[in-house]
């Protein structure tokens, strides 16, 4: 179960954004005057961002600017796994995969615990299987295509060819991108409301830029953002995250204070486990579905260690600053080893026993590698003996119902040396709420009606995933709804000069 990622494809990312980092220096950043005017502004440049600027360029918009903090574009979808959940694709059609978008709504209905918004799955699901048509006749297609729960949908790419060629495609239709270049605030007309431009920073001065269409937030999620994880979650601000640089929640922000309506923000769920200081999927372990036991900061088991990911980030997040410990054995180490299908930073380890400068504590004795931790030698020893003796008497854990291990194998005591512990934290991958928006992509207010002149796409926006986001319907939002603003824009343009 545990995410891989190969060397190759490490290293070509990490050549690929080299050379974003280079092109994002271009002259063409610095190309503006202290008052800017175009037809469409697009705050973001990573998949929703990317693709929206392609299609409204394609479909008759001109003067497009796209504006990116960081210096480097792709955001998190640079970094995303390249999972894009699609029906009724090529890839669906070629192999004779029988399905259906109401088939699917209802799948994502029921992962989204009924919370999602209907209308923006039935019109996600269209625009999805159009836009991976579009990359596919421009050269882009998956590199995989693999089941979810029994259907075949999950659509794989490889993301930085994908965000690459979008920025080499948005470039020969003219659109111009700017990095480095923060957007603080949107302008909105004091009469009629509309979003007419933004305030962005440039080399250290604000600029506006006025656009007569309007602008499109394609700014991601907050991940980033403690204090605003903290209001919306108590117990958020402590997790850690692997989301990139620059995801705090500006497009959101900005949002709300022209009077856009939120979503799905309640359901904001961590993933656990994650090393330390976590900087990639690599640093995700799924280990305790294999014999370890999970503590708390007082050496206390809290939670069934075969409950689902979410929900033990969930219980995690509960306990002082969101600490964790994962307690096993060598016996459990080579089970792990054996089982898991172990990838990233601990693999050896789990193969060989190996830590070498491995977040990993070892000792002789529960007592040792307790005080190795820095955690209770008591409480813990205390904790290993009433589980261990559990299992030797009941053969079952009596106290949180821990099931046999992923049905594999059987629950194991704690009791060969040497032991171990690894401190584990959850993490967020995303924050999969944010404003409120319609099935064209327009952002809506308190009362249920469209902002003139604003889009959103993508992580900044609430709705689609509901109570739980399923896999590959992130990028599948951040492309589908990336591809309706840009087509709602091309409407709009249409509607004005009619």
């Amino acid at each position: 179960m545990e995410l891989k990622t190969s060397q190759a494809e490490q290293m070509r990312r990490r050549q690929l954004i080299g050379t974003a980092a280079l092109t994002a220096l271009s002259p063409l950043c610095w190309a503006s005057s202290s008052m800017d005017h175009f037809q469409l502004i697009i705050v973001g440049a990573g998949a929703a961002g990317l693709t929206c600027a392609c299609i409204a360029a394609e479909n008759g918009v001109k003067n497009i600017l796209v504006l990116e903090k960081n210096p480097v574009i792709g955001g998190s979808s640079l970094i995303a796994r390249g999972t894009w959940f699609a029906t009724g694709t090529a890839s669906q059609i070629s192999r004779g995969v029988k399905d259906s978008d109401h088939d699917a709504v209802l799948y994502l209905k029921s992962e989204g615990l009924g919370k999602n918004d209907e209308s923006l799955l039935e019109a996600m699901l269209p625009a999805g299987r159009e836009q991976i048509a579009w990359f596919d006749q421009n050269g882009v297609r998956p590199v995989a295509f693999f089941a979810e729960k029994g259907v075949r949908r999950i659509h794989k790419f490889d993301m930085p060819e994908v965000i690459f060629f979008l920025r080499k495609k948005a470039l020969s239709l003219g659109v111009k991108i700017w990095t480095g270049c923060p957007v603080k605030d949107l302008i909105q007309d004091e009469v009629t409301g509309r979003i007419k431009g933004v305030v962005f920073t440039r080399a250290g001065a604000d600029r506006k830029a006025f656009a007569s269409l309007g602008v499109v937030l394609c700014s991601g999620g907050f991940s980033r953002n403690k204090s605003l994880l903290g209001s919306v979650q108590e117990g958020l601000q402590n997790v850690a995250t692997i989301a990139p640089p620059g995801l705090t929640g500006d497009g959101l922000k900005m949002g709300i204070r022209v009077g856009a309506a939120t979503a799905d923000l309640e359901h904001i769920k961590a993933s656990y486990a994650f090393t330390d200081n976590p900087s990639t999927y690599q640093d995700m372990t799924f280990a305790y579905y294999y014999g370890p036991v999970i503590v708390n900061d007082d050496c206390a088991r809290f939670v069934s260690e075969s409950a689902p990911y979410k929900e033990i980030a969930r219980k995690v997040i509960q306990q002082h600053e969101a600490k964790s410990y994962l307690v096993f054995d060598d016996e459990i180490r080579k089970t792990v080893s054996r089982l898991a299908n172990a990838a990233g930073p601990l693999k050896e380890f789990w193969g060989t026993g190996k830590i070498g400068n491995l977040p990993v504590f070892p000792g002789k004795t529960v007592e040792e590698v307790a005080q190795n931790a820095h955690i209770d030698p008591v409480g813990l020893k205390d904790t290993v003996d009433m589980y261990n003796e559990a299992i030797a008497k009941l053969g079952e854990d009596p106290d949180f119902y821990r099931k046999d291990l992923t049905g594999k194998a059987k629950l194991a005591q704690i009791v060969k040396p040497p032991f171990y512990v690894i401190p584990v934290k959850p993490a967020l991958l995303g924050t999969y709420g944010g404003l409120k928006i319609n099935a064209e992509g327009q952002v809506l207010n308190k009362a249920g009606k469209p902002i003139p002149g604003l889009w959103a796409a993508g992580e900044v926006t609430g709705g689609v995933h509901g109570a739980a986001a399923a896999m590959g319907v992130p990028l599948a939002s951040a492309f589908s709804f990336g591809r309706i603003a840009g087509l709602s824009a091309a409407k709009a343009l249409t509607e004005i000069k009619e």
